[in-house]
């Protein structure tokens, strides 16, 4: 008897064996799956071959919003179907301007937290030399995926055709831990960048109101209290990191953003609609 044969002739007489077919629950299980964050530039290779050979669960393309569904390439269809065909969910629902680093970083980690519980891989092959920054940047802020380079042995110029052909090695890059802003800072900076240019009183009166510690429990009559604490605990950080400025107008002191400050809420702001969904 065969190898073959006597294994079907074992799973014949095994009753507690199951096809594949048949549904099975997992309970009291945290069972992740495989995800794939993969920007889209002229690749094709590079996109499937990876999310393949890896069994990838999950891949998330990632387009250029300045690009209509019929100008794509060709091939991008055919990438669904290679995906779909190997069992690999596709989303294709996320956009952005892939030549700009805070827009495809905020796009990148907003994926990489929504799928915080799984094994998530970014693709640094399949986009530019803008999205394989930004997909490392993010990788390294939110901690929370592992940033992957996928090399070929011919690579082309003609955007008909896919850039890369022939993958050879699917590679792990390094990464290492990039601070974010902190959380309070840069719920003063949004608020900045949303009303400002704003003064210092109207910057501790949203902090009060956001109930940002220390300044929400400090005794509210001590007004030069509330701006030591408004300097050392929000507006210091954001002034150093080159985020704001601030100025003398009359009397008052207004922050105003600068063009800094208003791309790093643009990259980040991911981690306050994360912590303002968890208190809801």
């Amino acid at each position: 008897m065969s190898r073959d044969e006597g294994q079907n002739s074992s799973s014949g007489n095994n009753s507690n064996t199951r096809t594949d077919e048949e549904p099975v629950s997992f309970e009291g299980l945290n069972v992740s799956d495989r995800v794939h964050i993969v920007p889209l530039g002229y690749e094709y290779e590079r996109v499937t071959v990876p999310a393949i050979r890896m069994r990838a669960d999950r891949v998330y393309l990632i387009y250029h919003e300045g690009d209509e569904p019929d100008e794509r390439p060709g091939y991008y269809e055919e990438i669904h179907e290679d995906l779909r065909a190997a069992g690999i969910e596709v989303d294709d629902e996320n956009v952005c301007n892939i030549f700009d680093l805070y827009d495809t970083l905020r796009t990148v980690a907003e994926l990489i937290q929504a799928n915080r519980e799984h094994e998530v891989y970014v693709n640094l092959a399949s986009g530019g030399k803008v999205t394989a920054i930004a997909g490392m940047i993010a990788c390294m802020v939110t901690s929370g995926a592992e940033p992957i380079y996928i090399s070929a042995s011919e690579y082309g110029q003609d955007k008909e055709d896919p850039v890369a052909k022939n993958v050879t090695s699917i590679s792990r890059l390094p990464t290492y831990p990039i601070q974010a802003p902190s959380r309070d800072p840069l719920r003063l900076l949004q608020y900045i960048v949303n009303d400002g240019p704003v003064t210092k009183q109207e910057c501790i009166e949203f902090a009060v109101g956001a109930e940002i510690d220390p300044l929400a429990e400090h005794e509210a009559d001590d007004t030069r209290g509330l701006y030591r604490l408004l300097d050392s605990h929000l507006l210091d950080s954001l002034r150093e990191d080159g985020y704001v400025e601030t100025h003398k107008k009359g009397r008052n002191k207004y922050v105003e953003a600068t063009d800094e400050g208003q791309n790093t809420l643009e990259a980040f702001a991911y981690m306050l609609d994360k912590t303002q969904s968890v208190h809801q």
